[in-house]
């Protein structure tokens, strides 16, 4: 999980059939901004190999998450703020699984019409299910009702996002396949904590960082958003299927922010 205190942006050119074309790479560091800025240059140099021909120098690469930093719960679980504003809980080995749809029933099940909320109570008995079976003994699943199907948070191990068993564990419980290649790629599952402002019938913002000058547009759409925030939850808590562990710290601000524990409209 790559995610940095300091950044530094790199700018060069380079000539493609012709044609000059401006390039800008990042770089991160936790140390300082000068090793931040040696990264970038790196990166810089690694771009344009890979546009003269190298297609594989970049096949081992684990994405930066480049997102500013709100609050580190622990070296392992970093909060930060993505594109649109929202809060995200990143961790290295809390397993966080995004489920919008259930496990198609066979070819009966492609042409048949779900109730109002029915796909929600699918993905929930699946859930049920797999954590009773003896391939998951010993794991705790946390259901939540999210406002397009479930979240589900996985408890009694550490979990590798880059792994093949959790991979595997993720396709058994048919988890969004793009939210999966994301966490190989980044090393880390995300969890949303705060609600999508389309969703509260807000503008969205496209948030930029490191930000190269003050964005006092940004600090006028973060005050409005988080005051419409308090109306929403991201999730709600529904029950743990299969074994009982003790929440987490990670566990427990993730159900303080999203609202898991208040009746209010998802978002």
């Amino acid at each position: 999980m790559k995610i940095y205190k300091y950044w530094s942006i790199e700018r060069s050119s380079i000539e493609v059939q012709g044609e000059m074309k401006d390039l800008t790479t990042y770089g991160g560091s936790n140390v300082s901004l000068e090793e931040a800025s040696i990264h970038a240059r790196g990166k810089m140099e690694k771009v344009k190999l890979k546009i003269q021909g190298d297609r594989h120098i970049f096949d081992d690469y684990e994405v930066e998450i480049r997102e500013e930093i709100l609050q580190v719960v622990d070296d392992k679980n970093i909060i930060t703020r993505n594109r649109y504003g929202a809060q995200v809980l990143n961790s290295e080995t809390l397993l966080f699984l995004d489920i919008d749809k259930p496990k198609p029933a066979g070819l009966a099940g492609l042409f048949k019409k779900s109730a109002p909320g029915g796909d929600k109570e699918k993905i929930f008995d699946m859930v049920r299910k797999q954590a009773q079976s003896s391939k998951y003994a010993g794991l705790g699943f946390r259901i939540y009702e999210t406002y397009q199907g479930a979240r589900v948070i996985v408890t009694g191990k550490a979990f590798d996002a880059c792994d093949r068993e959790t991979q595997s564990l993720m396709n058994d419980f048919n988890v969004d396949p793009l939210y999966a290649a994301i966490c190989r790629k980044q090393g880390c599952f995300r969890a949303r904590l705060t609600p999508k402002p389309y969703r509260m019938n807000m503008k969205a913002y496209k948030v930029k960082y490191p930000r190269e000058a003050m964005d006092i547009q940004f600090d006028g759409w973060l005050q409005t958003y988080e005051q419409a925030g308090r109306g929403f939850s991201v999730c709600r808590f529904v029950e743990n299927a299969g074994a009982s562990h003790g929440t987490s710290e990670a566990v427990r601000l993730h159900d303080e922010v999203t609202g898991a524990n208040q009746n209010l409209p998802l978002a």
